[in-house]
């Protein structure tokens, strides 16, 4: 299924998950009888493998510029399961990150929009006595990569990642911009940094993403790989101008030729017609 879309943003996001708790421990969860609101810190090792993690991306050539965000969450569940985690609690103990949360993971079409800002008390929320307590992290590295760079600069990338940061739960999507005759791209891996990402694969995703992008017709292109690492099990979403049969046809054997043949299409037409 294919859909009409308008991309303008230009950037790559990784989320990662771990676990830390209290002053921090590194990936892998862990939970305590919640007896005080102790601020959740994060541990000097994890913030070092962040570190270095952003710095490869910013010696990768054909990335133009790289930041990253990191975010500790903290939650309470009582003696039934239920979640009692103090509304407001994460905006508060990461007051000094950022107005505003950050865009969806994957988010390129501008209807899209960011996300609200989360509003932060004035006072540190405090959770209910005996309730259990569980420390998390994400960490959003946002990437711009450079208007000439090439399908190889893009898949070496998550490549870089995948050798720094062996921890599960981690998203990256990786957007190469619009230039002469392409369009913006996005491709999302969810779940894939506890392994090895070939550099076959991620080649090959760079490069059919590249021959999409410069498909007459094709006006919009998003990908997402699973955790599996096969690309085949994803999803591809493509938006299309005319949206008519031949353009349809056209761009469906354009994509039989890349790594994302087979892979499941979404979207639809301006008009709401299914392809």
């Amino acid at each position: 299924m294919l859909r009409r879309s308008t991309i303008t943003a230009t950037a790559l996001t990784l989320m990662l998950a771990g676990a830390v708790c209290g002053c921090a421990t590194g990936p892998g969860g862990t939970t305590s009888s919640a007896s005080s609101a102790a601020v959740p810190q994060l541990d000097p090792q994890v913030a070092s493998t962040l570190d270095d993690a952003l710095g490869a991306v910013r010696a990768s050539t054909g990335v133009d510029s790289a930041t990253k965000r990191v975010e500790l969450h903290q939650s309470y569940t009582a003696a039934d399961g239920t979640d009692v985690t103090p509304e407001g609690l994460d905006a508060w103990n990461n007051r000094d990150a950022g107005p505003e949360a950050p865009r969806p993971i994957g988010a390129v079409d501008e209807d899209d929009g960011a996300l609200p800002p989360v509003p932060t008390p004035t006072a540190r929320p405090m959770p209910p006595a005996g309730a259990t307590e569980r420390h998390t992290l994400s960490a959003e590295f946002v990437v711009t990569m450079d208007a000439a760079s090439t399908p190889a600069q893009a898949a070496a990338v998550p490549v870089a990642m995948a050798k720094r940061i062996a921890w599960t739960g981690v998203a990256l999507s990786l957007q190469v911009p619009a230039g002469p005759g392409r369009v913006l791209s996005s491709v999302t891996y969810s779940g894939t940094f506890d392994q090895t990402i070939p550099d076959a694969t991620a080649l090959g995703v760079a490069e059919g993403l590249a021959t999409l992008a410069a498909t007459p017709g094709v006006t919009g292109l998003e990908a997402s790989i699973p955790q599996t690492m096969r690309v085949d099990y994803g999803s591809l979403t493509i938006g299309v101008a005319p949206a008519d049969d031949a353009t349809l046809a056209r761009v469906r054997s354009v994509i039989d030729t890349t790594a994302f043949a087979e892979t499941t299409l979404h979207g639809s037409f301006g008009n709401g017609a299914k392809p």
